[in-house]
């Protein structure tokens, strides 16, 4: 084998490797995006859940709250 030829495996290997380690990279970022959007996704059904039980408890306390107003309206009439 000449000398060009040896430099040319050596270039495509160093290119080959270069590009592996450039797609093991995006792989391995990828792998961190899905997880970090995956552990929102279970703060945002927690929120979510917790936003329900406070809005059925708000919504409780306003028809107490109506009731005891349309009471108070009938004495008034």
């Amino acid at each position: 084998m000449n000398r060009l030829e040896k430099e040319l495996q050596s270039y495509t290997r160093t290119k080959h490797a270069k590009h592996d380690a450039l797609m093991k990279a995006f792989d391995t970022w990828g792998k961190e995006v899905e997880a970090t959007l995956n552990n929102l996704e279970n703060i945002n059904g927690k929120l979510f859940q917790q936003f329900e039980a406070n809005m059925s408890d708000a919504e409780a306390f306003f028809a107490k709250k109506e009731k005891q107003f349309a009471r108070m309206f009938q004495h008034f009439l």
